[in-house]
């Protein structure tokens, strides 16, 4: 499980990451419904990444963990996380873990990378009450649209979420696509905004092993009084050395890559 520290662009602003592309507003998400309460108290990855028997999502959960849901938010079987703070997120085998930093060298989103596919995860502090991810989201197509994408509206396995095509220059200046999944969920008193990218924006198999991972994430809300929308604090880890290696999620193909652990500046 490789680890690393990813710095941002000048010129980004201080309080959201970018996700390589240049989109003010979209900078602002927040994330969607969830309407099912978890049934495993120990944060496993049983409920998350499994269907019922007739191949529908029935038996998956709807959106990561509350730290009140889980009796080991910072590890336990059967599987160690990654204390970034306000996200736990769990390590599996040949899953990247990068954390983007502002100018200011502070941490503001973490992004798991698989099989060449990539999901930033962004945590925001929320009003009690109803969740934020119809209005969020109708902000992001808008966002989209005015400059010149398109942003659909579909039904996925979480609920409502939005497929996204960005015009863009590739390497050699010719006009590329750029295909972005956006993902909601509502926690208590927190959003978590989940953006695919790569195979996993557009290939359900590929983008499984990423939700089995999100929605096994644990959201620390903490008590101190936020404003909505305001981004909750990560902090760097301290110590991913130690960690025991645990099974990996669900993937299309076997693994072909053990374990490593880097960091870079």
């Amino acid at each position: 499980m490789p680890f690393r520290r990813d710095k941002r662009a000048k010129g980004a602003k201080n309080d959201q990451p970018d996700v390589e592309f240049e989109q003010t507003d979209l900078e602002q998400a927040g994330v969607g419904h969830t309407g099912v309460e978890p049934d495993d108290a120990t944060g496993g990855l049983g409920s998350p990444g499994t269907t019922s028997s007739d191949g529908s999502d029935a038996g998956r959960r709807s959106r990561p963990f509350d730290e009140t849901e889980v009796a080991d938010p910072e590890g336990g079987a059967p599987f160690p996380r990654l204390d970034l703070g306000s996200m736990r997120i769990p390590v599996f085998a040949d899953m990247e873990v990068r954390v983007e930093l502002n100018d200011a060298q502070q941490p503001v989103a973490a992004s798991l990378l698989h099989a060449g596919s990539a999901v930033q995860l962004l945590a925001f502090a929320a009003p009690r009450g109803d969740g934020i991810w119809d209005d969020v989201r109708a902000e992001i197509a808008e966002s989209v649209r005015g400059d010149g994408g398109q942003a659909d509206e579909v039904d996925g396995p979480f609920g409502p979420e939005l497929a996204v095509r960005l015009k863009g220059a590739g390497p050699d200046g010719k006009p590329v696509d750029q295909r972005l999944r956006f993902v909601g969920f509502d926690g208590p008193r927190w959003f978590l905004r989940a953006v695919f990218s790569g195979p996993a924006a557009t290939n359900p198999q590929q983008a499984l092993p990423l939700e089995t991972v999100v929605t096994s994430v644990v959201v620390v809300r903490g008590d101190d009084p936020m404003a909505p929308r305001d981004a909750l604090p990560l902090r760097l880890p301290t110590d991913v050395q130690g960690m025991p290696q645990p099974p990996a999620p669900p993937r299309p193909d076997p693994l072909t890559r053990g374990p490593e652990i880097t960091e870079t500046r």
